[in-house]
């Protein structure tokens, strides 16, 4: 079966991250049923795919040397746009002040980081 363009651009990034020594976790969210059939929610709905750590942007945004940015990363395929719950997430986590890319390339992650 053939991956589809996302599934491969997160694969790359994932790779990419840890062969960098970046700390990240791919988010998952949606719905399943339990072996009764009740539903179980996990993530929240608009979620960025990878959540990573990466320890330069502490020094390169002028944080403290304590402090690691967390950084949202939303993987989309060339012509992927973001949904409204996409959106509102994005404007939630950069109220807190954690940073949010948006990437449709392992180029333009690594350009962004």
């Amino acid at each position: 079966m053939k991956r589809a363009p996302e599934g491969h651009l997160q694969r790359l990034v994932l790779d990419w991250l840890a062969a960098k020594h970046i700390f990240a976790l791919r988010m998952n969210s949606g719905t399943l049923r339990d072996r009764t059939g009740r539903p179980v929610t996990f993530g929240i709905p608009g979620q960025a795919d990878i959540l990573a750590f990466p320890h330069c942007w502490h020094i390169k945004y002028g944080y403290a040397n304590d402090h690691v940015m967390p950084v949202w990363i939303e993987l989309k395929a060339p012509r992927g746009k973001q949904s409204d719950l996409q959106k509102s997430f994005q404007a939630k986590v950069e109220a807190e002040g954690h940073r949010y890319l948006l990437i449709k390339s392992l180029d333009e992650l690594e350009a962004q980081l």
